[in-house]
């Protein structure tokens, strides 16, 4: 009855499939576990020993194919018509992780999200603590804050699906790297009409990068962000979905995208500065994003 799919990138998945299994022997319908590696950089000997339990098919890429490709190919290898997909950083935190998706689909909810959270205390490591304080303070959301906007809140962290549904729209192979192929999946959902159920069953966000790690992969999502804008903006809301393209446009109106560019030549080591620091400013973040957009 449920596939779960898990894309793996340079993470050790062992404890995540275990924690899987326990709740799989408490339940009595088919599952199957696949994971497929997007050719890591890193060597996780471990993973390689989930193959032999049964019903999990595991698999290394030898090339990476990015995060939009790989999910659509997780879904061509699932024989069951409800998909369940986990990003290979998560860590379970309910014993009821996977009844809780199973409600959904006895009450025939199409499209499931199940949230995530991140550790109440701070990390110890300080190089973690701008990606923890980041997620506390701007992507966490409790599910009464997530059913305000569903679609903008759609995240594929940890998500329900049906197969059919995920083979009709699929994830936008044209975003390689990392950001904003959630975004585009969520309009799309919407733009079809699909309802996106959100529940409280998340998952914790176990996998923090280190601050320069963190504005590295921002710096590719703003590049993103940026290709969606030129190439999708009139088929896409994107304003309605993404706050940065609402700066962006009001910086556009009112001729001061210069500035931006200014300051980021002027102050952007500054800014990177601040976020490494013991007491980073998110309206410094904001800052940083904007004027790195203007000056690609």
């Amino acid at each position: 009855m449920i596939s779960i799919l898990i894309p793996v990138f340079n993470n050790d998945i062992t404890s995540l499939v275990h924690g899987l299994f326990k709740q799989i022997d408490e339940i009595t319908v088919e599952v199957e576990i696949i994971i497929v590696d997007d050719a890591s950089t890193t060597n996780y000997a471990s993973n390689a020993k989930i193959s032999d339990l049964e019903n999990v098919h595991y698999e290394i890429l030898k090339e990476n194919i990015g995060r939009s490709k790989i999910r659509n190919y997780l879904a061509s290898l699932a024989k069951f018509d409800y998909l369940i997909f986990i990003d290979c950083d998560a860590k379970i935190v309910s014993k009821l992780f996977i009844k809780n998706y199973l409600n959904c689909i006895e009450s025939d909810r199409s499209v499931a999200c199940g949230g995530l959270l991140y550790e109440e205390k701070k990390p110890q490591n300080h190089k973690l603590f701008f990606r923890w304080y980041y997620g506390v303070n701007r992507e966490f959301q409790g599910v009464n804050d997530r059913v305000k906007d569903p679609y903008k809140s759609f995240s594929s962290f940890n998500f329900l699906i049906k197969k059919n549904i995920l083979k009709n729209i699929s994830f936008n192979e044209d975003i390689s790297t990392y950001g904003h192929e959630d975004t585009l999946f969520g309009i799309e959902l919407k733009k079809q009409n699909i309802d996106i159920y959100h529940i409280d069953n998340p998952l914790l966000h176990d996998g923090l990068e280190d601050t320069l790690q963190f504005i590295n992969k921002t710096n590719h999502s703003i590049k993103n962000l940026k290709y969606l804008v030129k190439y999708y903006s009139e088929s896409y809301p994107l304003a309605e979905s993404i706050k940065l393209i609402k700066y962006v446009k009001f910086a556009e109106k009112n001729r001061i995208a210069w500035l931006f560019r200014v300051l980021y030549s002027i102050a952007g080591n500054v800014f990177v500065k601040n976020l490494r620091s013991k007491h980073p400013s998110l309206y410094i973040f904001d800052l940083y994003k904007i004027s790195y957009y203007f000056s690609l």
